[in-house]
């Protein structure tokens, strides 16, 4: 069984692993003179040090490298793959042929067809996505350092939430092609509710998984000009006034036009006296860069929590059906 299931899916494994290579060449080039720009440039002494002259180094660093890192939230689609192109046809595809009838009339029993099935190709799916996790990683390491792992680039890349995701893709192609026996079909409802599924949680379920902290300011407080990248996660901000009172939208819009009047700009001072005498300061909800493995845990468990029903209700779905 193990031998036909490696017969069956190699062409996708090599595939993935050609994939790898073709990215990861580029990548360890680029990631090598990164690393050793940021540790020349002073860069990472400052991270490591703090100091005055220090901002100006680290901030020219990362308008250098932040566009290609941002670029690393693209990585949030690669378990789409998964689901699409391995999970959806690999129980679909059976159907469709009808060599599950040939799989079920041998000395193999459904149970050990279904589960060796899906632990083999589960378990090289996960592999993949570790490789790429250690290589993204990697390469992202000096902006991490940086503006922390909270933020969406670092942290889809890191290892837990990029294996969850994709045995949660995974299974979620599996159930679907199962379901609908039909491989193109599964595929499109497998990309549909992925894309769903993780879009709502980037923009919605993340920055609640623990209750954000709160930073109140004065506006007339000056910011330190040395002070380095923050690598807190910021979710929300604006204005309350004197009886702790968030001002809606509406309200901040109506403040400023207050300050502005129909010219749009007005001197900084101005600015910081009319909002100090009407007793406005600025708040900030955010999330400390410590919460990253906290955040990973959270998140992990979830999809591999979805990924072990998927497959508890695939593996029911199939010993029904077939007969």
């Amino acid at each position: 069984m193990v031998w036909l299931t490696w017969r069956q899916h190699r062409v996708e494994l090599v595939s993935a692993l050609v994939l790898l290579t073709v990215v990861a060449v580029p990548l360890v080039v680029t990631g090598l003179a990164l690393h050793a720009e940021y540790r020349s440039s002073g860069a990472a002494a400052c991270v490591a040090g703090g100091g005055g002259t220090c901002a100006g180094l680290v901030t020219e660093f990362v308008q250098r490298h932040l566009e290609w890192g941002n670029r690393f939230v693209w990585v949030a689609f690669l378990p789409a793959l998964a689901g699409v192109f391995v999970g959806a046809p690999l129980f679909a595809r059976e159907f469709e042929t009808g060599t599950w009838r040939l799989a079920v009339t041998q000395t193999v029993t459904r149970t050990r067809w279904l589960t060796v099935k899906i632990a083999l190709v589960g378990a090289g799916v996960a592999g993949v996505a570790a490789l790429c996790s250690v290589l993204f990683t990697w390469w992202r390491a000096p902006l991490d350092e940086i503006g922390g792992r909270l933020r969406t680039a670092a942290f889809v890349v890191a290892t837990p939430s990029l294996v969850s995701v994709t045995l949660f893709a995974f299974a979620l192609g599996v159930l679907a092609g199962t379901l609908l026996r039909r491989t193109i079909p599964a595929m499109a409802v497998t990309l549909v509710t992925y894309l769903t599924v993780r879009i709502t949680t980037e923009e919605s379920l993340r920055p609640r998984y623990r209750t954000p902290l709160t930073r109140i300011t004065d506006p007339a407080t000056a910011t330190d000009a040395g002070r380095l990248p923050a690598t807190d996660w910021t979710v929300a901000s604006g204005w309350v006034d004197r009886a702790g009172h968030r001002l809606t939208d509406g309200e901040e819009a109506d403040l400023l036009h207050r300050i502005y009047g129909g010219s749009g700009t007005a001197p900084e001072d101005v600015v910081e006296n009319y909002l100090a005498a009407h007793g406005m300061r600025h708040y900030t909800e955010y999330h400390p860069g410590g919460d990253f493995w906290t955040f990973q845990a959270i998140e992990s468990a979830v999809f591999l929590g979805a990924a072990a029903v998927l497959m508890a209700a695939t593996v029911w779905l199939v010993r029904r059906r077939i007969t």
